[in-house]
């Protein structure tokens, strides 16, 4: 099955030089200045970044009930945090006085605080941004306050729950990443069905895709998306993959040459390798599906700052918020914004399709059960 998502307007380049220039960033650059935009009038292209003056209204009055109570941080959980500095810098300056604290947590350990937090009723997080697997199990706990950002109203439904609980603004991008010393560009895998060329075979490294992870993320969407099975897998499987500890683990395996090909990486994390001068390469393979994970932001009850939480959220769909996501290498999932390196907008993606919050539970069971199978780890 084939999922194209359907443009809903355009985002003119004049609308986005009030945070930096059109195209998309790459990382390692620099926070562009923006006004205040915290009380009173904004100008015109102000207005138009953070979405129009119906968005500024909101976020507003959102910033004028945290500051009644004495909010002055939000508290962010989550798998992409390390990356975001940048990101809430822009936000701090549009709205002063509130600041931005992302704590990286992934898997068990991203669960085990979570939980601890409501067990003990001591909250620290005033919301998460995670991956499906990761936000699915906590919105059938009720752990999450129902809130609808106005600035996400033309968001695809593929990136939201229906009951307004759980929203993405952006995604993680996967695809892959190499060694340049050791895999010209021309020799560089394009698609998933190029992984299993048996010119590849033994120059492969990556986390398994047995377990929880990036790895088992992108095979459970290729799965899902129907175009790929466990025969391919299977494929996959024969090329002798060199497992490692965990998804960075593995990059430092090819930024230091010990294998050529990693088929399972993320582009922030292509991003930092390549910054610390790393002779590395990425490609996004779009064609035959691409695989972006969602990152899915929920406010949590009983957080402790609830107003700079949805004032951070709403922020985030606007222009400003995807413009500077991209720029920290993260993919906005709103129609026509700007995407990392020149990439296709998110609505001109061939994607592979997202998968239902309320069935994120039992699709990931089957997945992973084929992908055990596939890789002989039964």
């Amino acid at each position: 099955m084939r999922r194209k998502l359907i443009p809903t307007g355009a985002i003119s380049c004049a609308l986005l030089l009030a945070v930096t220039a059109c195209g998309g960033g790459g990382g390692g650059e620099e926070t562009p200045e923006v006004n205040a935009a915290a009380e009173g009038s904004v100008s015109a292209a102000d207005a138009e970044a953070l979405g129009g003056e119906e968005a500024v209204t909101a976020m507003q009055e959102l910033y004028e009930a945290a500051q009644t109570a004495g909010e002055t941080t939000v508290n962010v959980y989550g798998p992409g945090e390390n990356d975001k500095v940048a990101l809430y810098e822009v936000f701090s300056q549009r709205f002063p006085g509130i600041s931005v604290t992302g704590t990286y947590l992934v898997g068990p350990e991203f669960a085990a605080k979570v939980q601890a937090e409501f067990a003990s009723g001591q909250h620290v997080a005033d919301m998460v941004q995670g991956g499906d697997t990761s936000v699915a199990p906590w919105l059938e706990e009720g752990k999450f306050v129902e809130f609808a950002p106005v600035t996400a109203e033309e968001l695809d439904a593929g990136f939201q729950d229906e009951g307004d609980f759980l929203t993405a603004a952006t995604g993680s991008t996967f695809g892959f990443v190499y060694n340049t010393n050791l895999m010209p560009e021309a020799e560089a895998p394009q698609g998933w069905e190029d992984l299993t060329d048996p010119a590849y075979q033994g120059k492969m490294t990556a986390e398994p895709p047995t377990r929880n992870g990036g790895a088992f993320g992108t095979v459970s969407h290729l799965l899902w998306d129907g175009r790929y099975d466990e025969e391919y897998l299977r494929a996959l499987a024969a090329q002798d993959i060199a497992f490692q500890a965990s998804g960075p683990v593995a990059g430092a395996a090819v930024a230091t040459g010990q294998y050529a090909l990693n088929p399972f990486y993320p582009y922030s994390f292509y991003l930092r390798d390549k910054e610390q001068g790393a002779p590395v390469a990425f490609v996004f393979p779009t064609e035959g599906g691409a695989h972006i994970s969602p990152h899915y932001l929920g406010v949590l009850d009983g957080a402790p700052n609830p107003n700079a939480a949805k004032l951070l959220t709403t922020w985030l769909f606007t222009p400003e918020g995807q413009q500077a996501a991209s720029d920290v290498g993260y993919y906005p999932l709103m129609p026509d914004s700007p995407a990392p390196e020149g990439y296709p907008s998110v609505n001109e993606l061939d994607l592979l399709k997202p998968f239902p919050i309320s069935e994120v539970a039992e699709i990931s069971a089957e997945n992973l059960a084929t992908a055990k199978r596939a890789f002989g780890a039964e």
